[in-house]
């Protein structure tokens, strides 16, 4: 039996359950508003599977906690508390949404919590309901609305950008990008460069002598923004992907189009072929790979060096810190991708692993003080025969499934080695 398209369970849905469902979908985009929105951490945020699960209720009297928001939102269209576990069973009876009773720490020591989250389905039968339509989402490697508009403007502007400071009253059009801008796209490093530049131009002026160094004359200049290379490159790769995209932003065409340059967004929907890894995988064994070839580690490096100069030096490294083979930490994958179940398609990759992990013990670690922050679960993780021989043989594919990821290139001799796929 076919499923109920989400307009159809909307339709099901009586309407005090639709009030319950629209504001858990409230609460839940403005939870992701506040991601995409937040300000950056130099790092990754929680992922979705745990930002998008939403406060119902805590289970004390609300005259010492309050109420929260989607709480809030009911009382406003008329719903209070009672009846809302029926209402929340027949969605989740549905499989509109989640729900999840634990304990949350207080002043007056652990209460319950009830907590929710919409499914996918959920999210799609709220907003049939509501008339909304999902946001669009940039293919990876491609800019927001917001940053495209800038680039634009520095497209137009042509070779010699725009001045970085603009006098009050000149037009939007003729204004380099906000600082903000300018820092994801000219502080960010992307595979092909920085997309803009800041540096300082000569100017008409007449040069001066400096007050400061008599004798010497300075030639007037101005700070200017503009297109690097890259910038350009990507400008014209994509304008077309970009016009189909955030199609009110009026951008001029090229004269002419470099050679691969994209048709249109059909050019990034690229299907993974059968075997290959998905991204955070990949780009787990990119840092597998990249270790592999430097040969290192950096718990080595690091706590060999302290444990040479303890001691005033009589203490030589212990061996089997020395044995470790190079690769990265577990702690360090979480800096590598928000997936929780990237790595296990490594460890468990059909056919022989493509990773593997051996434990660090905490007594390795050089008796500085710094023991106690070494986690019980800390191991080496490393590429293995087959992960080299996988990489090697599929790297052509991955670069091209995933063009925007630096992926090194694979020694000749990984080639003929026993392959994962």
């Amino acid at each position: 039996m076919p499923r109920p398209q989400p307009a159809e369970l909307w339709a099901e849905l009586n309407e005090r359950q639709q009030t319950y469902l629209t504001a858990i979908y409230d609460a839940d985009q403005n939870a992701e508003a506040n991601q995409r929105g937040g300000a950056f951490d130099w790092g990754h945020g929680p992922p979705a599977s745990e930002w998008r699960w939403q406060t119902f209720s805590i289970k004390l009297p609300k005259d010492l906690v309050g109420y929260t928001s989607i709480q809030h939102q009911l009382r406003a269209k008329g719903e209070h508390d009672q009846g809302a576990g029926s209402s929340l069973a027949a969605l989740r009876r549905r499989g509109l949404v989640e729900v999840m009773e634990d304990l949350i720490q207080t002043v007056l020591g652990l209460v319950p919590r009830v907590r929710v989250k919409l499914t996918t389905i959920g999210r799609a039968t709220a907003r049939a309901g509501l008339g909304h339509t999902a946001p669009k989402s940039a293919p990876r490697g491609m800019l927001s609305e917001w940053l495209w508009s800038n680039l634009v403007r520095l497209y137009r502007a042509g070779p010699d950008g725009l001045p970085e400071i603009s006098p009050r009253g000149t037009p939007y059009e003729d204004r380099a990008p906000s600082h903000k801008a300018l820092f994801f796209l000219q502080q960010m490093d992307r595979k092909g460069g920085r997309l803009v530049e800041t540096r300082n131009v000569e100017t008409d002026g007449e040069p001066y002598e400096s007050p400061f160094r008599p004798g010497h004359v300075i030639t007037p200049t101005e700070r200017r923004v503009m297109l690097t290379d890259a910038g350009r490159a990507h400008y014209e790769q994509h304008v077309r992907c970009y016009a189909e995209l955030w199609p009110d932003v009026e951008a001029p065409v090229p004269e002419q189009f470099p050679e691969g340059a994209h048709d249109g967004l059909a050019d990034h929907k690229l299907s993974k072929p059968r075997g290959l890894l998905p991204r955070a995988a990949f780009l787990i064994l990119v840092s597998l790979v990249r270790a592999d070839l430097a040969d290192h580690l950096w718990v080595k490096e690091q706590w060999g060096t302290y444990w040479k100069h303890w001691n005033q030096g009589s203490s030589l490294p212990p061996q089997e810190l020395m044995d470790l083979p190079a690769g990265i930490t577990n702690t360090q994958v979480p800096r590598i991708t928000r997936s929780t179940t990237a790595l296990a398609r490594l460890l468990d990759h059909r056919g022989a692993p493509l990773a593997a992990q051996k434990p660090i013990s905490r007594w390795l670690c050089p008796p500085i003080g710094v023991r106690d922050g070494v986690p019980e679960d800390f191991a080496v993780l490393y590429v293995t025969e087959a992960g080299r021989a996988h990489y090697a043989a599929n790297l052509a594919e991955y670069r091209t499934l995933y063009d925007d990821v630096e992926a090194p290139n694979a020694p000749e001799d990984w080639s003929g080695r026993p392959s994962g796929r």
